[in-house]
């Protein structure tokens, strides 16, 4: 069924040409990072769509840690950097984490907020960001996480875990994680007719984007979302 449904998706984008899909997300990047590498990793390549995934580090991570105001404040200018573009611009919303091993390898005393409190409170301004501007697109990745479950400890997980990849991280998706991603991305874009007229595509953003633990990570090879979703749209119908 659920083949099926893809290749009904193929058929009703109706495209014959390839897309250029580029991996740009760079591991412990937050959005102080981002901003310094814009222009070059996005502005400068001119692209028709960007998928920007940015956030888990300034909400988690303890060495990256960016009050929400702050993050806001440059969440807004990358926006406006890119839109300078004329790309056409999705956020994607920042995935929960598992607190109980983020509090293993970074300090208690350094969050005033529990981070997946935090992480719901920038979600909420990102949508709402879209919401004021027409030329935005919003996709709830925190809730694609949520219903499926994770964060959990169970090797169903979608997030990487001790049972599923031996490691005790709760942060990044583990290859069925972003093969949910990617098919979930590809229906939103085609939902949306983002697609037909939109051929070269950056993913930019942190090591979710980048791909930490998955074989071809900072590639389109692999497992990667951005990967998987390049291989859906450059699928042997089109």
């Amino acid at each position: 069924m659920r083949s099926f449904l893809y290749l009904l998706l193929l058929l009703l984008t109706g495209c014959s040409a390839s897309y250029e899909v580029q991996n740009k997300g760079v591991a412990g990047n937050n959005s102080v990072d981002l901003l310094r590498r814009v222009d070059t990793a996005v502005v400068a390549r001119q692209p028709d769509l960007v998928l920007l995934l940015l956030g888990t580090n300034d909400m988690m991570n303890s060495k990256k840690l960016i009050p929400l105001d702050s993050f806001m404040q440059n969440y807004r200018e990358l926006v406006q950097r890119i839109q300078t573009t004329g790309a056409k611009l999705v956020l994607l919303s920042i995935p929960p984490v598992d607190t109980g091993y983020i509090f293993q390898r970074h300090p208690r005393n350094a969050f005033e907020v529990d981070p997946n409190e935090k992480i719901r409170l920038a979600n909420k301004s990102i949508q709402q960001l879209t919401m004021s501007n027409p030329g935005l697109y919003f996709f709830d990745l925190y809730e694609l996480f949520a219903k499926g479950g994770s964060p959990n400890r169970t090797r169903e997980s979608l997030l990487v875990n001790e049972q599923n990849l031996g490691k005790p991280d709760g942060v990044h998706p583990t290859r069925d994680g972003y093969a949910k991603m990617a098919e979930s991305l590809y229906a939103y874009l085609i939902e949306k007719k983002l697609l037909k007229k939109n051929r070269k595509l950056i993913c930019f953003g942190d090591s979710i984007t980048f791909g930490a633990f998955m074989e071809g990570a900072g590639t389109t090879e692999g497992d990667s979302y951005p990967a998987q979703l390049k291989r859906l749209l450059n699928s042997g119908l089109r």
